[in-house]
């Protein structure tokens, strides 16, 4: 999310992520003009540059509205001024992450800034300010109340209300901060690590992943630090050293370089909190989110952290236990050894084979058992869609209800050469109704390009189903007349609710037994879905603690004005407290985490939506998985809601009340259970 922007409703959620939400950026091509770009990207510069022209005409309007000041001459052009800007940004936004030609990426990158500069303008615009300031909203729609709350409480936390010299530093430090983000994510992007290793080396893995995987001339095998890669490896590899190895790379990516580039980008963000007057970041970024408050994060990493404490102990102990079997002098375990121990365990004691399981999910039958379980929970139907995409592998469809298209989407989910390499939901196109119909764009890094009977790992499916829960969030809702309240536009820390509880699915039988089947054409066993669910809490109370050192590393860099630590120092401090694991030498993990210029202080918000997601599942469970009225009733109580109201005011509709941290607690118990 652009700097900046990131509390005015005009470019809330111009990228939806997941669990990786790191921004891409290509390799810029050459600066000098005189060098020629491809025709496409010059195509895609001369529509940028056409519309933002028009967007800065809407833009000179808007600051030029004379009394008498209603919501037809203030608000409704307002609204055509954020919709043009949205879809500009949003456009550009998916081409940098995705489009195949580098010259096209290095031109949507360029577009982006451009758009994120007008926006802070438009954040900053006294007049418009003053003018939505006047306005006498009381007699009007609920709707209409709301977009006018969302859009006074983004100015004023743009700064708007200051005076025009400390509005120019503003505007010159949300810059700042937007290019040093891309220089932060570019060198993350660009520093791809390998190691070489023997065909010996690669014992233990999948045969279909050594195939993919041929020596060199020199007789060496190179493994990336790529997500396609690292996983298999840490998963199956029975060399130590090599998994070692491999995160020692992969966690140290951009080391050295982006060690001084984070250190101003949280220098710049203290800066801007200042003058904005908030103690710190952290207290900045959460002011209009669930949360409230730095403050309220710290407790809740905090709380989260004792609930799991038993929990992640009961795994360290069974992963230990395990290890001392294959190294007898073993005192600890080591991140490194961690998916490779869980998959021994999984194996031996709950009878779960990982490879058993990944035959019954090939990346086609998985894409269209999801379509179908969304198609038969919410009376919608999928189908194909001719259009024009960036790419061969690119699947598009629409979505129908009654007969009625009411939103289109692209399925871009497979690895390439300078595209986004983690899992995201982009809002490609906010849904405005009677006017633009809701597009959004999932991209993954998945297996089936070539051949859609790929086997696909069962953590691959939940991802996939995962981020399909973000697309139907923001496609549901994608038909609100005011931009700030369609799609994904509710608090950040929401967002992942939805997405969450959709992945639940993974683990019901008759949900896996309509689609997930082996190549002779057989379903998955019964017994082998009851193992997944055994299985499936072991680790949990780990997981979590990892989960929440990222969280106190997001936190706390942006919480203390960062001339008072160091970053190193600091992120070994926080690994300490609250990581189950020790720290592995040689990593540098603060410069290679993402998050930190896309989220900046917020990771919490991953662990804060699991939890509002847990309660919102026990709804399901009352009346069956599949019970439509109550899968009809979460999409028109809160998916189809938008930013219509706040979301806590979303949930209790939905629950019947205030949500609890009940569900989520007893998820964690059952990891020491075993139930």
């Amino acid at each position: 999310m652009p700097a900046g922007l990131k509390h005015f409703p005009t470019l809330i959620l111009l990228t939806l992520v997941s669990a990786c939400a790191t921004v891409n950026e290509s390799k810029p091509a050459d600066s000098d003009p005189d060098i020629a770009i491809s025709s496409e990207a010059k195509a895609f510069e001369m529509k940028c540059e056409t519309d933002l022209a028009m967007v800065l005409t809407l833009l000179d309007k808007q600051e030029k509205i004379t009394e008498p000041f209603t919501v037809e001459t203030v608000l409704v052009p307002l609204n055509e001024l954020q919709i043009a800007l949205s879809n500009g940004a949003r456009l550009a936004s998916t081409y940098k992450s995705v489009h195949p030609d580098p010259d096209l990426r290095k031109v949507a990158t360029d577009c982006l800034v451009k758009y994120s500069d007008i926006g802070t303008q438009l954040s900053l615009s006294r007049a418009t300010y003053d003018a939505v300031n006047m306005l006498d909203v009381s007699h009007e729609p609920d709707d209409t109340k709301r977009f006018y709350e969302l859009t006074l409480r983004g100015f004023r936390l743009s700064g708007v209300d200051k005076d025009e010299e400390t509005r120019d530093k503003i505007r010159a430090l949300s810059d700042e901060i937007t290019q040093i983000g891309q220089t932060w994510d570019k060198n993350i992007l660009d520093d791809v690590r390998y190691i070489e290793v023997t065909t010996e080396d690669l014992k233990g893995l999948p045969q279909d992943y050594i195939d993919a995987h041929p020596p060199g001339e020199n007789g060496l095998i190179k493994i990336s630090t790529r997500y396609p890669d690292i996983y298999p490896v840490y998963t199956f590899a029975e060399s130590d050293e090599v998994r070692r190895r491999l995160r020692q790379q992969e966690r140290s990516r951009a080391y050295p370089q982006n060690e001084p580039v984070l250190k101003s980008l949280l220098e710049k963000r203290n800066e801007l909190a200042a003058i904005l007057g908030y103690d710190n970041f952290a207290d900045l970024v959460t002011a209009d989110k669930m949360i409230g408050s730095g403050t309220n994060a710290q407790k809740f990493i905090d709380r989260v952290s004792k609930l799991a404490k038993p929990a992640q102990e009961a795994d360290v102990k069974q992963l230990l236990k395990r290890l001392k079997q294959i190294d007898s002098g073993a005192s600890e375990v080591n991140r490194w050894q961690v998916s490779y121990l869980q998959e021994l365990i999984k194996k031996e004691q709950y009878e779960l084979d990982a490879a058993e399981v990944r035959q019954y999910f090939s990346y086609g039958k998985v894409r269209d058992g999801i379509f179908e379980l969304v198609s038969n929970l919410f009376n919608v139907e999928i189908r194909p869609w001719q259009t024009s995409t960036w790419h061969p592998s690119v699947e598009s469809y629409e979505m129908l209800q009654d007969g009625k298209v009411f939103a289109q989407f692209h399925l871009d989910m497979h690895p390439r050469e300078g595209k986004y390499q983690h899992a995201a939901a982009f809002g490609t196109r906010a849904g405005i109704s009677g006017r633009q119909l809701p597009l959004t764009t999932l991209v993954c890094n998945f297996p089936g390009e070539k051949d859609p009977n790929e086997l696909m790992e069962f953590d691959q499916v939940s991802t996939f189903l995962h981020e399909f829960g973000h697309l139907i969030h923001g496609l549901f809702a994608g038909n609100h007349r005011w931009d700030s309240l369609t799609g994904i536009a509710t608090e950040w820390d929401f967002v992942e609710a939805p997405s969450q509880m959709l992945e639940e699915w993974i683990y019901d039988l008759e949900t896996l037994q309509a689609f997930a089947t082996n190549a002779a054409g057989e379903p998955i066993p019964a017994e082998l879905v009851e193992k997944l669910n055994r299985a499936r809490w072991f680790g949990e109370g780990l997981t979590t603690g990892i989960q929440m050192y990222y969280a106190s590393l997001s936190l706390n860099y942006h919480s203390s004005d960062p001339a008072t630590f160091e970053l190193f120092p600091k992120m070994l401090e926080l690994e300490q407290r609250y990581s189950p694991l020790p720290h592995q030498d040689g990593t540098y993990f603060f410069t290679n985490l993402g998050h930190l210029n896309g989220y900046s202080a917020i990771y919490y918000t991953y662990m804060w939506s699991k939890v509002i997601a847990a309660d919102l599942l026990t709804e399901f469970k009352k009346e069956g998985m599949h019970n439509t009225n109550t899968a009809l009733r979460y999409r028109q109580t809160i998916l189809s809601q938008g930013g219509a109201k706040p979301a806590a005011e979303l949930v209790s509709d939905f629950l019947g009340r205030n949500y609890n941290f009940d569900a989520f607690a007893n998820d964690l118990k059952k990891g020491i259970s075993g139930d």
